[in-house]
């Protein structure tokens, strides 16, 4: 994932009220439309116009792995993702 911009939309220094991180995703065209369509159907807050960056709401450290997960899904080559899930395999067997 290619993290372009975080930014807190809160005003001065009360988090306790601030809105979610607005983070840009710079993705391709395609990749990008395939991510925000996997974002919605897992009901997280994002927007994607066109020739416009994907920008999604993060809220938790759950909602952050989400994105990243959905990203790599879609952008890491399906052998990679299969190597990925064999050593985390392994590594549960090892314990």
């Amino acid at each position: 994932m290619h993290v372009l911009e975080s930014d807190y939309l809160g005003s001065g220094q009360d988090l306790r009220n601030a809105a979610p991180a607005q983070t840009v995703v710079s993705l391709d065209r395609v990749t990008r439309w395939n991510v925000y369509r996997r974002l919605q159907e897992l009901h997280m807050l994002c927007e994607c116009g066109c020739d416009r960056p994907l920008t999604v709401a993060i809220d938790t450290p759950a909602d952050a792995l989400l994105v990243w997960s959905v990203v790599q899904s879609t952008t890491q080559p399906k052998a990679s993702l299969a190597d990925h899930l064999e050593r985390c395999w392994q590594q549960r067997s090892l314990r």
